[in-house]
């Protein structure tokens, strides 16, 4: 995984990509919501960005995102 992310970080960070917000990631991977928080805090110290936006740019980047 592109920075170190794990492949649970990738998880998350393709489904914060897609738009859906923490509550609806929690309810995806079955995880509470501050989980989902935590996931996306510790991602975005990883890839070095402070915004969804940003961490969206980076997933498609890197091949993150899923064509639907």
């Amino acid at each position: 995984m592109p920075d170190g992310l794990s492949s649970r970080e990738a998880e998350v960070l393709r489904l914060a990509a897609r738009g859906l917000s923490n509550d609806e990631i929690s309810r995806a991977l079955f995880v509470s919501s501050s989980t989902a928080k935590n996931h996306l805090s510790n991602i975005y110290r990883k890839i070095d960005v402070n915004n969804r936006a940003a961490a969206t740019r980076f997933a498609i980047r890197h091949g993150l995102t899923e064509v639907e």
